[in-house]
């Protein structure tokens, strides 16, 4: 087994300058950061065992981030791509989601009010070529932040503005509670 205190990453002045200028920004990647920590330290001379006992990671781990430092520089520390299928909701897939929910089914042209998730994702398979189920369509609009519920219909739209004013009108006169009680003969 190898001698891990031995065993310390030799980062030059220019590269330490630039692990500590990606330290100071604030929209860091926490992982990116802890690792970047993990080069400073090894760098003011800290040993493996020390940085992975404040790190809480194996002395394995930290010396894959560091050795990946060693032999990539800054670019090493980042996360490597995901193995696995890429996934099918790409970002020209969610900007075609977004315009769809913000735009009304019949300005585009559709015989219906309002959107489903059943209807949003037929429409969105046949202009985009890319089919997604509704539940995980769902998902998707949860996690740009869209809200999903039930549509509240009325039938305002179908009723007369003249028959519903002179109907109040009736009630005005008659009163509202006059109508419950039976009317003398």
């Amino acid at each position: 087994m190898r001698n891990d205190s031995t065993r310390l990453v030799t980062v030059a002045t220019e590269q330490r300058a630039a692990v500590e200028a990606l330290l100071r920004q604030p929209t860091l990647n926490r992982r990116v950061r802890e690792r970047a920590e993990m080069v400073k330290a090894a760098a003011l001379g800290d040993d493996v065992p020390r940085i992975a006992a404040w790190s809480g990671r194996s002395t394995r781990r930290v010396r894959h981030w560091l050795g990946r430092f060693a032999t990539l520089g800054i670019a090493g520390l980042a996360d490597g791509p995901r193995s696995g299928r890429p996934p099918k909701a790409d970002a020209a897939y969610r900007a075609a989601l977004a315009t769809a929910v913000t735009t009304s089914p019949p300005a585009l042209g559709l015989p219906f009010d309002v959107w489903t998730s059943d209807r949003l994702s037929a429409y969105l398979a046949e202009t985009t070529g890319i089919r997604i189920a509704p539940g995980w369509l769902r998902a998707l609009l949860g996690q740009q932040e869209f809200v999903t519920g039930r549509p509240k219909h009325t039938l305002t739209h179908l009723q007369d503005a003249v028959a519903i004013a002179e109907f109040e009108r009736e009630l005005a006169v008659v009163g509202e509670k006059a109508s419950r009680r039976p009317r003398p003969l």
